[in-house]
Order: structure tokens, then sequence, then C-alpha cells
């Protein structure tokens, strides 16, 4: 059986569908973006991925996640 491995949601091009699988930070941070939804299991759809920061949505919302922040993000294409 082959196992997917979570990769950082900046990676993934402009129009990608995932799933949360892991936040790789500090208790701090994590709670923070588990509070804006990004929660393991959560499906987050990339809207921008060009210069500058991520554009993402996220249960109906838009958030913007500098390079260093979506790198920490771990998702699995869906």
């Amino acid at each position: 059986m082959h196992e997917r491995v979570p990769i950082s949601i900046s990676m993934l091009p402009s129009g990608s569908r995932c799933v949360v699988r892991s936040i790789v930070a500090g208790r701090g941070l994590t709670k923070r973006l588990v509070e804006l939804g990004l929660e393991p299991g959560s499906t987050v759809k990339v809207v921008r991925n060009e210069r500058g920061p991520l554009l993402i949505e996220v249960k109906g919302s838009r958030l913007a996640l500098s390079r260093g922040l979506a790198s920490k993000v771990l998702v699995e294409v869906s």
C-alpha cells in the first residue's frame, strides 16, 4: 500500500485543493492557526500562490499566509 507524505501548502499551485494533516509550529502559533480554521482534517483551497503571501480559502474565509508561515502547514492533496 502506498502512503502519501504530507507536503507544505506553499508548494501547491493556485487552484489546488488539499486537506490539512499537521502544523509544525510552536503551541501559540498552532493554536492561532486552528482558531482561523486550519485544523487537521480541514479542506483548503489555494486561491493564489505566486509572489508574496499565499492566499488560501478555508471554511468560507480567505486568509493570507506569509511564505514562512505557509511552510509550517503540512497538507495532503485531495
